[in-house]
């Protein structure tokens, strides 16, 4: 009697790949549903930013934005996939050199997010460009939302080399935000909808802080326990979806294409 045939452990089943392949285009979705969310907030420059999310099934495998393409023309099928040794094997976009000399070392760092994102949003860049400047964690309730998670990096120049994107991943540490002095901010997330909300999130920080500023008058600051609880509850709201899902529903009835 013959041995039944044994399936090697490393060859996916058809059910698994079709997991995978179904996984990885919800990723591509969503993460050019991003894209296009960033410009609707006005939180980008057009084509001179970018932004990362690890690729499902895929470890060390990255979706980046496809460089040279308006935020307002990304969609799933030209957002770039690429190797761990940054090789693009799939997409119709190219890859910016300065977006992988960031991301890739971020995201090697740090195996607890899925997402990262890089912009240069007005408000969060005019404040890191002040002097001495730090987030008021305690300033108000978005800005709360931050508590303990913001860290700061100076200015070096446009980013091209890989070493200067590892020195950003180690002011990173274990943080959720990272302040580029005079440059931008870079916000990472375990789920790409919880990474998106908080950008959104950081920036209105900032608006309301230089608002306050403006005025003229002392911040009231909220109490460190309440701070401390809305840090908490941001980071255990499972998925976070309720903000990319509203947003998503807003491009559709738009009529925007952002999901071909």
């Amino acid at each position: 009697m013959s041995k039944p045939e044994i399936a090697s452990p490393s060859t996916p089943s058809l059910a698994e790949a079709n997991t995978d392949e179904a996984a990885i285009r919800r990723a591509r979705v969503d993460f050019a549903a991003v894209h296009r969310i960033v410009v609707h907030e006005n939180l980008h420059e057009g084509t001179w930013n970018h932004l990362s999310c690890k690729l499902p099934g895929r470890p060390g495998h990255l979706l980046i934005s496809p460089g040279r393409t308006h935020f307002s023309r990304v969609t799933a099928s030209n957002l770039v996939a690429v190797t761990p040794d940054g090789r693009s094997v799939g997409g119709e976009g190219r890859l910016n050199a300065s977006a992988w000399a960031i991301h890739a070392p971020i995201q090697r760092a740090r195996p607890d997010i899925a997402c990262a994102l890089h912009v240069h949003p007005p408000f969060g860049t005019a404040l890191a460009s002040i002097n001495g400047w730090t987030l008021d964690e305690r300033g108000s309730q978005n800005a709360a939302i931050f508590y303990g998670n913001c860290a700061y990096f100076g200015y070096e120049g446009i980013v091209t080399e890989a070493d200067e994107g590892e020195r950003m991943a180690e002011a990173l540490g274990d943080k959720r935000v990272l302040f580029l002095a005079n440059h931008g901010v870079l916000v990472v997330g375990d789920t790409i909808a919880k990474t998106i909300r908080w950008l959104y999130q950081l920036e209105r920080a900032c608006m309301n802080e230089m608002l306050a500023l403006q005025a003229g008058r002392k911040i009231h600051p909220i109490p460190v326990e309440a701070a401390r609880y809305n840090a908490d509850l941001s980071v255990s709201t499972v998925g976070g979806a309720g903000y990319l899902d509203g947003m998503k529903d807003v491009l559709d009835a738009d009529g925007q294409d952002y999901a071909t």
